[in-house]
């Protein structure tokens, strides 16, 4: 089931990420730091990592689904050398039986065949694994979504803004709580729709460090 994910952007580099579960909501205190990559994280080769705070009962689901990217680099690697096997045997079914030589049409076919069929094997091993993790840790009630929910994704705008931080939740409550944890971070607007209410501001004569 696809779920609208809500994203929110901070000023800075540094926020104070709530106690708050951010699957079911419920008071967390289980610690966990795993990374985003997403698209952008694919072409710049960049992995962008923060720490959760998660209930005990959600816990073992979302380190199982961190878990489960190294089962795609395994299935790569497993479609990768089923690969030669798969070319040696095609080239063998396309050889013309009269000059016991494939053309470069059936050349071509096999290595494309091969490559699907490398492929195939590769999301077969990921969609095992994947399987299997979910029903060892399946969804428990009270909980929308299966593997983390809550990331922190970069910067905005493509990294071009470099003061900021973007984190994306699966529920809007706990992007409410990350944006009343640090106000001073949040747009006046942003924090208007989310929490619901006025932004606080802080008082011109406070100091962070008590008095001068």
């Amino acid at each position: 089931m696809a779920h609208q994910w809500t994203r929110v952007v901070l000023k800075g580099k540094a926020q104070v990420i709530p106690p708050i579960c951010p699957i079911c909501l419920g008071e967390a205190d289980q610690k966990i730091r795993y990374g985003y990559k997403g698209l952008e994280g694919w072409l710049t080769r960049t992995t962008y990592y923060q720490t959760f705070t998660y209930c005990q009962a959600c816990r073992p689901q979302v380190i199982s689904a961190t878990r489960l990217r190294r089962w795609g680099y395994f299935g790569a690697v497993v479609g990768g050398i089923a690969l030669i096997p798969l070319l040696l045997a095609l080239s063998s079914l396309l050889k013309d039986p009269a000059t016991g030589k494939a053309s470069d049409t059936a050349v071509n076919v096999g290595m494309a065949a091969a490559g699907l069929l490398s492929l195939g094997v590769a999301v077969l091993v990921y969609w095992v694994a994947r399987t299997l993790k979910r029903r060892r840790h399946p969804l428990r009630p009270g909980q929308v979504v299966w593997g983390p929910g809550a990331f922190y994704t970069g910067s905005a705008r493509m990294g071009l803004s470099s003061g900021t931080s973007v984190y994306k939740a699966v529920r809007p409550e706990w992007a409410a709580a990350l944006l009343k944890a640090n106000p001073e971070q949040a747009d006046a607007a942003t924090y208007q729709a989310l929490p619901g209410a006025a932004r606080p501001t802080a008082s011109p004569d406070s100091r962070p460090f008590g008095p001068a």
